[in-house]
């Protein structure tokens, strides 16, 4: 699947080349600078075409960052619900694996998402709405069932601050790797349990 067909496929028809178009010109443009016009040029419509379609950019950059969320979410909350004690470690370091080739593939996406969402309030709080904040409830009912498998009896306190260091460590971990071009995902999981108190 190249970028400029992360939407043809699952939208399907003009409103997901419109969305392959817009994601173009936002990745090359950013959202401030790309127009309307430009993403009708691409797609090959008219301006007032798209507007059948979206009622303005606003709305299609929406419709991409709820793109990313669903996308995201889907398979992260996969990658949880297998979780269990006995192959934790190992389940950890397949879904570094797992989130490393998902941001790869999503790389454009979620680049212009995030950058977008770092200069535009109303998309910080979409992105936190629809990614962050879901994540992370379901990172914690998810631990919930993991400390009851561990016997851990801490408390929603204790495991609300655990939760937000898990994110911290598996948010850090993927920029840093990035950044160094390395893959310490076993040393990874190791800190990461020892943050969860899980073994």
């Amino acid at each position: 699947m190249t970028d400029s067909e992360l939407f043809a496929d699952e939208e399907g028809g003009r409103r997901g080349e419109i969305l392959d178009a817009a994601l173009g010109v936002f990745a090359e443009r950013g959202y401030d600078a790309g127009s309307m016009r430009e993403i009708a040029g691409r797609v090959g419509v008219s301006e007032p075409a798209l507007y059948r379609h979206f009622p303005g950019k606003e709305a299609i950059f929406l419709t991409l960052m709820d793109a990313v969320a669903g996308r995201v979410s889907r398979e992260a909350f996969a990658l949880l619900e297998q979780a269990h004690a006995e192959t934790l470690r190992e389940q950890i370091i397949a879904a570094f694996a797992d989130r490393r080739e998902a941001m790869t593939r999503y790389a454009v996406l979620l680049r212009t998402v995030v950058t977008a969402a770092a200069h535009h309030h109303a998309f910080l709080v979409r992105y936190r709405e629809r990614v962050v904040l879901p994540m992370k409830e379901a990172l914690t009912v998810n631990a919930a069932r993991l400390d009851d498998e561990f016997g851990l009896t801490d408390g929603d306190i204790d495991r609300d601050a655990r939760v937000r260091a898990l994110m911290g460590l598996f948010v850090g971990s993927m920029i840093s790797s990035f950044v160094l071009g390395d893959q310490p995902d076993e040393a990874v999981a190791d800190a990461a349990l020892r943050v969860m108190r899980w073994g």
